[in-house]
Order: structure tokens, then sequence, then C-alpha cells
């Protein structure tokens, strides 16, 4: 995994979309695209929800990981969405080295200048936890490393994959 990135860093790329975000509300106020303003802003309360949600759970590796990819991934666009409430704190670091192996592998099937657009989705029960990323795209032979700590499946049909990373929940 190349160096992490800086605080400084970090904010300097929220400050930047942030911006970006409030002149797109400007631009459709402007144009009486009311709807499309409110849209914008729902959309960014729910991510704000749900990042909360994030780093509720006790994986702060794994949480910088998702609230950063987009910034270092620019090949990738993911929408994180996390339900889960419950999370094995002491799986952090695989979980991490996962999605980083992950999108490392992924970026050898991706079509250049086009932008991968996906889901990622945190869940948990009381038994299990699970990070389950779905885009497009059919990447039978993607390769996926797993770890002793949680297992992995894909599921690909003919224009979407869909990987799951399934941890035991301890206790």
């Amino acid at each position: 995994m190349k160096k992490p990135m800086t605080v400084a860093q970090s904010l300097r790329h929220a400050r930047h979309d942030f911006l970006n975000e409030l002149q797109l509300i400007k631009m459709n106020l402007d144009l009486g695209r009311l709807q499309e303003a409110q849209a914008i802003i729902r959309s960014h309360a729910e991510a704000s929800m749900h990042a909360s949600r994030l780093a509720d759970i006790g994986l702060p590796l794994t949480e910088e990981w998702l609230l950063t990819a987009n910034w270092r991934f620019l090949e990738f666009d993911f929408q994180v969405m996390c339900l889960a409430v419950q999370a094995p704190a002491q799986k952090d670091a695989e979980l991490r080295c996962f999605l980083e192996d992950f999108v490392q592998s992924a970026k050898l099937h991706l079509t250049p200048y086009e932008v991968y657009s996906s889901e990622i989705l945190l869940t948990s029960s009381s038994s299990f936890f699970e990070i389950s990323i779905t885009g497009p795209g059919s990447w039978l032979d993607l390769e996926l490393v797993e770890s002793a700590g949680f297992t992995v499946t894909k599921e690909c049909s003919e224009d979407s994959v869909m990987i799951v990373v399934r941890a035991q929940m301890e206790g």
C-alpha cells in the first residue's frame, strides 16, 4: 500500500469536493431546478449518516480506506453505505488490506478513461460482519485474496459483479 494520505491532503480533497457540490447546488438553484438541488442535499445528508455509522463500528483503518478511496483511486467512484452496528475490530487491518488488494486487482480489468461506479455496503448481525462490493462488469478472472480471518465470494452475471467479504463476529 502506498503511503497513507496526510490529514492536510484529506482535508484539501474534502474541501475541494465540498465546494464543487456547493457550486452544483447553486447552479441548480439559479436554473430554477429546486428538485435537483434538494436531491443533492439529500444525497449528502444520507452519505454523512453512513459515514457516522462507519465511524461508530470500530474499524478505523477500514474507515480511513473507505473515506479516502475515491481520492486515491480516480478510476473508481465508490458509494459507501454502512448499515452495520458492530464489526470484528481485530480484523480491521485484514479488511483494509483486502480492499486495497481488491482495487489493485480490479484496476487491471478496467477500461482506460472510464470510471467504475460501485457500491460498498457494510452490514452486520450478531454472528457475522459483511462488506459487499457491487458494480458493473463480469470479472470471472478477477483474483481475490482470502485471509484466515474471513471468507470471500464472487458472483458474476452478464453485466455485474458482487464480491462479499464475510467475517465471523467474536463471542
